[in-house]
């Protein structure tokens, strides 16, 4: 990820600076990495999301989509709480987030997070935060949010 440049991005709150590419994409909207990234600093401490809700929120893209996105986050990003919809990560990452779950109360067994009990569930306001991101996106017509 380009630590040297960062883009803006709206939020409820007022600005959040994310990782991202300045100039001429940063002026035309957010990048989807950007965007992806602002939903997954959203995510409170012991809870997650599947890549496919991510997806969701956003309404655009998909969870291979979101799982690239992820895969070139880097250490700054929360990636232990974007998860399979199974509740797992792969082989290799399943350790360390095992660390972060425990710090963070996610409820989880030794192989899995339990999704129902640690599904993030946004609130309107959460909402409204999420579809601010995902309006700054270059996509001409977004599909409607599911959940």
């Amino acid at each position: 990820m380009d630590q040297s440049a960062r883009t803006t991005v709206p939020d409820a709150g007022g600005a959040m600076d994310l990782p991202g590419t300045a100039g001429a994409a940063a002026e035309a909207g957010l990048e989807y990495d950007e965007a992806v990234f602002a939903v997954v600093a959203m995510i409170p401490a012991g809870k997650v999301l599947s890549y496919g809700d991510i997806a969701e929120l956003l309404g655009s893209g998909g969870p291979r989509q979101v799982g690239k996105v992820m895969g070139r986050g880097g250490s700054e990003v929360t990636w232990w709480r974007v998860i399979r919809s199974d509740g797992t990560l792969p082989a290799a990452l399943q350790p360390v987030a095992a660390g972060h779950w425990a710090r963070e109360a996610t409820p989880c067994t030794e192989a899995r997070v339990r999704m129902k009990r640690a599904r993030w569930v946004p609130t309107e306001a959460d909402h409204a935060r999420i579809d601010r991101v995902a309006e700054a996106l270059p996509v001409p017509k977004r599909r409607p949010r599911m959940i």
